[in-house]
Protein backbone atom coordinates (compact mmCIF):
# COMPACT_ATOMS: atom_id res chain seq x y z
CA UNK A 1 0.00 0.00 0.00
CA UNK A 2 0.93 3.53 -0.59
CA UNK A 3 -0.27 6.98 0.52
CA UNK A 4 -1.50 9.50 -2.72
CA UNK A 5 -0.95 13.05 -3.17
CA UNK A 6 -3.49 14.82 -4.95
CA UNK A 7 -4.04 18.58 -5.99
CA UNK A 8 -7.53 19.58 -7.03
CA UNK A 9 -10.57 21.89 -6.10
CA UNK A 10 -13.53 21.46 -3.91
CA UNK A 11 -16.18 24.25 -5.23
CA UNK A 12 -13.65 26.10 -7.14
CA UNK A 13 -11.24 26.63 -4.02
CA UNK A 14 -7.73 24.57 -4.40
CA UNK A 15 -7.60 21.01 -2.42
CA UNK A 16 -5.14 18.46 -1.49
CA UNK A 17 -6.05 15.28 -0.76
CA UNK A 18 -4.30 12.19 1.05
CA UNK A 19 -5.41 8.60 0.82
CA UNK A 20 -4.57 5.70 1.09
CA UNK A 21 -6.13 1.92 0.86
CA UNK A 22 -8.49 3.20 4.43
CA UNK A 23 -8.23 6.91 4.68
CA UNK A 24 -9.32 10.03 2.52
CA UNK A 25 -8.05 13.88 3.91
CA UNK A 26 -8.95 16.68 2.03
CA UNK A 27 -7.57 19.79 3.04
CA UNK A 28 -7.79 23.34 1.99
CA UNK A 29 -5.01 25.64 2.29
CA UNK A 30 -6.35 28.82 1.41
CA UNK A 31 -8.89 28.67 3.68
CA UNK A 32 -7.49 28.30 6.66
CA UNK A 33 -5.49 25.19 5.87
CA UNK A 34 -8.83 23.25 7.38
CA UNK A 35 -9.73 19.81 6.63
CA UNK A 36 -12.32 19.80 4.20
CA UNK A 37 -13.45 16.00 4.57
CA UNK A 38 -12.12 12.99 6.76
CA UNK A 39 -13.49 9.76 5.06
CA UNK A 40 -13.20 6.07 6.62
CA UNK A 41 -12.80 4.15 3.32
CA UNK A 42 -13.56 0.63 5.08
CA UNK A 43 -16.79 1.55 6.49
CA UNK A 44 -18.16 4.40 3.67
CA UNK A 45 -18.23 7.25 6.66
CA UNK A 46 -17.33 11.07 6.16
CA UNK A 47 -16.96 12.78 9.46
CA UNK A 48 -16.38 16.11 9.21
CA UNK A 49 -19.39 18.44 8.90
CA UNK A 50 -20.55 21.02 6.55
CA UNK A 51 -22.63 23.58 7.53
CA UNK A 52 -25.65 23.78 5.01
CA UNK A 53 -26.40 26.92 2.73
CA UNK A 54 -23.20 28.70 3.77
CA UNK A 55 -20.73 28.26 0.77
CA UNK A 56 -16.78 28.23 0.81
CA UNK A 57 -15.10 31.14 0.66
CA UNK A 58 -11.95 33.26 2.20
CA UNK A 59 -13.26 35.26 4.81
CA UNK A 60 -11.17 38.12 6.37
CA UNK A 61 -10.00 38.84 9.77
CA UNK A 62 -12.94 40.07 11.90
CA UNK A 63 -15.15 38.80 10.24
CA UNK A 64 -18.13 37.17 12.23
CA UNK A 65 -17.53 33.65 12.34
CA UNK A 66 -20.48 32.45 13.14
CA UNK A 67 -21.96 33.94 10.14
CA UNK A 68 -19.64 32.29 7.95
CA UNK A 69 -18.98 29.45 9.47
CA UNK A 70 -19.23 26.39 6.78
CA UNK A 71 -17.31 23.65 8.12
CA UNK A 72 -14.57 22.08 8.01
CA UNK A 73 -11.92 20.48 10.83
CA UNK A 74 -10.00 23.99 12.14
CA UNK A 75 -7.71 25.47 14.51
CA UNK A 76 -8.41 28.59 16.79
CA UNK A 77 -5.26 31.21 17.35
CA UNK A 78 -4.57 33.46 19.34
CA UNK A 79 -8.15 33.72 21.16
CA UNK A 80 -11.45 32.56 20.95
CA UNK A 81 -13.39 34.90 22.46
CA UNK A 82 -13.22 39.07 20.41
CA UNK A 83 -12.11 41.74 22.49
CA UNK A 84 -9.11 44.01 23.69
CA UNK A 85 -6.11 42.02 25.26
CA UNK A 86 -2.41 43.09 26.29
CA UNK A 87 -2.80 45.91 24.04
CA UNK A 88 -4.12 44.09 20.99
CA UNK A 89 -7.71 43.92 19.27
CA UNK A 90 -8.17 40.15 18.52
CA UNK A 91 -10.38 39.36 15.80
CA UNK A 92 -13.71 36.72 16.49
CA UNK A 93 -12.13 33.27 17.04
CA UNK A 94 -8.82 34.38 16.07
CA UNK A 95 -7.14 34.51 13.05
CA UNK A 96 -5.67 31.13 11.43
CA UNK A 97 -9.23 30.30 9.67
CA UNK A 98 -8.99 33.39 8.10
CA UNK A 99 -5.73 32.75 6.51
CA UNK A 100 -4.67 31.43 3.25
CA UNK A 101 -1.80 28.88 4.07
CA UNK A 102 0.90 27.94 1.54
CA UNK A 103 1.82 24.49 0.36
CA UNK A 104 5.35 24.14 1.31
CA UNK A 105 5.91 20.18 0.26
CA UNK A 106 3.59 17.27 -0.38
CA UNK A 107 4.95 13.79 -0.84
CA UNK A 108 3.27 10.72 -0.91
CA UNK A 109 4.54 6.97 -1.04
CA UNK A 110 5.40 4.76 2.08
CA UNK A 111 4.08 8.10 4.13
CA UNK A 112 2.30 11.10 2.97
CA UNK A 113 3.01 14.29 4.06
CA UNK A 114 1.28 17.77 3.03
CA UNK A 115 3.69 20.90 4.91
CA UNK A 116 1.50 24.16 5.11
CA UNK A 117 3.02 27.53 6.51
CA UNK A 118 1.48 30.96 6.91
CA UNK A 119 2.41 34.18 9.14
CA UNK A 120 0.19 35.61 11.95
CA UNK A 121 -0.06 39.29 12.06
CA UNK A 122 -2.56 39.64 15.18
CA UNK A 123 0.09 38.14 17.18
CA UNK A 124 2.99 38.10 14.82
CA UNK A 125 4.15 34.86 14.43
CA UNK A 126 5.50 31.80 11.93
CA UNK A 127 2.84 29.02 12.08
CA UNK A 128 2.90 25.27 10.32
CA UNK A 129 1.44 22.50 9.89
CA UNK A 130 2.38 19.04 8.92
CA UNK A 131 -0.45 16.24 7.77
CA UNK A 132 1.01 12.72 8.31
CA UNK A 133 -0.45 9.51 7.25
CA UNK A 134 1.23 6.33 7.09
CA UNK A 135 0.55 3.79 3.72
CA UNK A 136 -1.21 1.24 6.10
CA UNK A 137 -2.65 3.63 8.96
CA UNK A 138 -6.12 4.89 9.42
CA UNK A 139 -4.76 7.83 11.46
CA UNK A 140 -4.04 11.46 10.42
CA UNK A 141 -1.62 13.32 12.62
CA UNK A 142 -0.91 16.71 12.40
CA UNK A 143 2.07 18.51 14.13
CA UNK A 144 2.01 22.11 14.86
CA UNK A 145 4.62 25.14 15.28
CA UNK A 146 3.67 28.27 16.34
CA UNK A 147 7.25 30.46 16.77
CA UNK A 148 7.13 33.96 18.24
CA UNK A 149 7.96 36.88 16.30
CA UNK A 150 7.24 39.46 18.88
CA UNK A 151 9.65 40.81 21.01
CA UNK A 152 7.65 40.68 24.50
CA UNK A 153 5.91 37.34 25.74
CA UNK A 154 2.21 36.91 25.17
CA UNK A 155 -0.71 35.18 26.28
CA UNK A 156 -2.83 33.10 24.04
CA UNK A 157 -4.99 30.32 23.50
CA UNK A 158 -4.55 27.25 21.29
CA UNK A 159 -7.68 25.24 20.23
CA UNK A 160 -9.22 22.49 18.06
CA UNK A 161 -12.69 22.97 16.32
CA UNK A 162 -13.67 20.10 14.88
CA UNK A 163 -17.35 19.57 13.78
CA UNK A 164 -18.65 16.02 13.73
CA UNK A 165 -21.62 15.12 11.14
CA UNK A 166 -23.94 13.50 13.23
CA UNK A 167 -26.97 11.21 13.69
CA UNK A 168 -28.78 10.23 16.84
CA UNK A 169 -26.99 6.74 16.43
CA UNK A 170 -24.02 8.47 17.87
CA UNK A 171 -22.58 9.29 21.36
CA UNK A 172 -19.97 11.42 22.42
CA UNK A 173 -16.55 9.72 24.05
CA UNK A 174 -14.79 11.16 26.50
CA UNK A 175 -12.10 9.36 29.15
CA UNK A 176 -14.21 10.90 31.88
CA UNK A 177 -13.15 14.21 33.85
CA UNK A 178 -15.27 17.15 35.29
CA UNK A 179 -18.13 18.87 32.94
CA UNK A 180 -19.58 22.26 33.34
CA UNK A 181 -21.64 24.87 31.31
CA UNK A 182 -19.32 27.60 29.48
CA UNK A 183 -22.99 29.75 29.61
CA UNK A 184 -25.54 28.70 31.70
CA UNK A 185 -27.96 31.33 29.70
CA UNK A 186 -26.70 29.62 26.45
CA UNK A 187 -27.03 25.82 26.87
CA UNK A 188 -30.16 24.00 27.93
CA UNK A 189 -29.62 20.12 27.89
CA UNK A 190 -27.49 20.46 31.62
CA UNK A 191 -30.07 22.01 33.42
CA UNK A 192 -27.26 23.25 35.66
CA UNK A 193 -24.16 24.41 35.58
CA UNK A 194 -22.20 22.33 37.56
CA UNK A 195 -19.72 20.85 37.30
CA UNK A 196 -20.43 16.97 37.57
CA UNK A 197 -18.47 14.16 36.81
CA UNK A 198 -18.64 13.29 32.93
CA UNK A 199 -20.89 12.00 31.33
CA UNK A 200 -24.08 12.13 33.91
CA UNK A 201 -25.25 15.33 35.01
CA UNK A 202 -27.25 14.64 38.63
CA UNK A 203 -29.61 17.72 38.56
CA UNK A 204 -33.02 18.82 39.97
CA UNK A 205 -34.98 17.92 37.07
CA UNK A 206 -33.21 14.39 36.87
CA UNK A 207 -29.89 12.72 35.53
CA UNK A 208 -28.66 14.24 31.74
CA UNK A 209 -26.06 11.81 30.02
CA UNK A 210 -24.44 13.91 28.10
CA UNK A 211 -23.14 11.17 25.88
CA UNK A 212 -26.14 11.01 24.33
CA UNK A 213 -26.90 12.82 21.12
CA UNK A 214 -30.90 13.65 20.35
CA UNK A 215 -32.71 13.84 17.31
CA UNK A 216 -32.84 17.61 16.28
CA UNK A 217 -35.05 19.59 17.95
CA UNK A 218 -35.38 23.35 17.79
CA UNK A 219 -34.05 24.31 21.13
CA UNK A 220 -31.75 21.47 22.37
CA UNK A 221 -28.25 23.17 22.51
CA UNK A 222 -25.09 23.32 25.30
CA UNK A 223 -21.49 24.55 25.64
CA UNK A 224 -19.84 22.36 28.00
CA UNK A 225 -15.84 22.90 29.22
CA UNK A 226 -14.29 19.40 30.68
CA UNK A 227 -11.67 19.57 32.66
CA UNK A 228 -9.32 16.74 34.73
CA UNK A 229 -9.77 14.66 31.95
CA UNK A 230 -8.06 11.24 33.04
CA UNK A 231 -6.77 10.49 29.50
CA UNK A 232 -6.01 12.88 26.08
CA UNK A 233 -8.34 11.81 24.43
CA UNK A 234 -12.23 12.85 23.12
CA UNK A 235 -14.00 11.44 20.06
CA UNK A 236 -17.22 9.69 18.33
CA UNK A 237 -18.97 6.45 17.88
CA UNK A 238 -21.50 6.19 15.57
CA UNK A 239 -23.06 2.76 16.68
CA UNK A 240 -25.54 2.21 13.54
CA UNK A 241 -22.62 2.61 11.11
CA UNK A 242 -19.77 0.52 13.46
CA UNK A 243 -17.66 3.25 13.15
CA UNK A 244 -15.86 5.67 15.49
CA UNK A 245 -13.25 8.83 15.43
CA UNK A 246 -11.21 9.62 17.93
CA UNK A 247 -8.82 12.39 18.34
CA UNK A 248 -5.71 12.02 20.80
CA UNK A 249 -3.69 14.83 22.08
CA UNK A 250 -1.39 15.55 24.65
CA UNK A 251 -2.49 16.80 28.06
CA UNK A 252 0.30 18.89 29.15
CA UNK A 253 -0.56 21.09 26.21
CA UNK A 254 -3.98 21.01 25.72
CA UNK A 255 -5.39 19.80 29.27
CA UNK A 256 -9.29 21.02 28.71
CA UNK A 257 -12.01 19.68 26.21
CA UNK A 258 -14.41 22.20 24.96
CA UNK A 259 -18.08 20.50 23.30
CA UNK A 260 -20.31 22.71 21.36
CA UNK A 261 -23.08 20.46 21.11
CA UNK A 262 -25.86 21.75 18.76
CA UNK A 263 -28.54 19.83 17.87
CA UNK A 264 -30.69 22.45 15.84
CA UNK A 265 -31.10 24.81 19.10
CA UNK A 266 -28.53 27.10 17.43
CA UNK A 267 -29.31 27.94 13.76
CA UNK A 268 -30.64 24.56 12.94
CA UNK A 269 -26.99 23.68 13.34
CA UNK A 270 -26.80 20.07 14.05
CA UNK A 271 -22.98 19.14 15.15
CA UNK A 272 -21.01 18.56 18.11
CA UNK A 273 -17.53 19.95 17.90
CA UNK A 274 -14.68 18.39 19.62
CA UNK A 275 -12.38 21.27 20.77
CA UNK A 276 -9.10 20.48 22.95
CA UNK A 277 -7.88 23.46 24.09
CA UNK A 278 -5.10 24.74 26.02
CA UNK A 279 -7.12 27.32 27.70
CA UNK A 280 -10.31 27.71 30.52
CA UNK A 281 -12.55 29.81 30.29
CA UNK A 282 -12.64 31.05 26.61
CA UNK A 283 -12.04 35.02 27.80
CA UNK A 284 -7.74 35.26 27.58
CA UNK A 285 -7.98 37.84 30.35
CA UNK A 286 -10.12 35.48 32.60
CA UNK A 287 -8.44 32.53 31.46
CA UNK A 288 -4.69 34.37 32.94
CA UNK A 289 -6.60 35.40 36.19
CA UNK A 290 -7.36 31.90 36.77
CA UNK A 291 -3.69 31.02 35.57
CA UNK A 292 -4.86 28.66 33.38
CA UNK A 293 -4.03 30.08 29.75
CA UNK A 294 -1.11 29.48 27.34
CA UNK A 295 2.01 32.00 27.27
CA UNK A 296 4.86 31.82 24.76
CA UNK A 297 7.90 33.48 25.70
CA UNK A 298 10.18 36.01 22.78
CA UNK A 299 11.69 34.51 20.26
CA UNK A 300 10.22 30.78 21.66
CA UNK A 301 8.42 28.21 19.39
CA UNK A 302 5.08 26.05 20.82
CA UNK A 303 4.64 22.55 19.73
CA UNK A 304 2.38 19.70 19.93
CA UNK A 305 0.09 17.38 18.03
CA UNK A 306 -2.70 15.51 17.24
CA UNK A 307 -4.27 12.10 15.45
CA UNK A 308 -7.49 11.55 14.81
CA UNK A 309 -7.88 7.84 13.86
CA UNK A 310 -10.84 6.08 12.14
CA UNK A 311 -11.95 2.41 13.62
CA UNK A 312 -14.63 0.45 14.16
CA UNK A 313 -17.12 0.76 17.05
CA UNK A 314 -15.99 -0.81 20.39
CA UNK A 315 -17.58 -3.99 21.05
CA UNK A 316 -20.43 -3.86 23.51
CA UNK A 317 -24.10 -1.85 23.83
CA UNK A 318 -24.03 1.85 22.62
CA UNK A 319 -25.20 4.21 25.35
Amino acid sequence: MSVTITHGQVDGVPAVTLKNARLRAVVLPTLGGRVWELEDLVRGRQWIWHRPGVPLAAAQVGDPYDDVWAGGWEELFPNDAQGHFEGRTLPDHGEWWTLSWTVVSASGGAEGRLRLTATSTVIRATCTKEFVLAADGSALTVHYSIQSDEPAGFHYLFKQHLPIALTPSCRLDLPGGQMQAVDPAFGNLLGAPGPFPWPIAATPAGAVDVRVVPAASPTAREFLYVRDLPDGWCGVTDHERGASLRMTFDRQALPFVWLFLSYGGWRDVYTAVLEPCSNMPKELAQAVQQGQSAYLSPGATFRTSVTVTLDGAPSGAAG
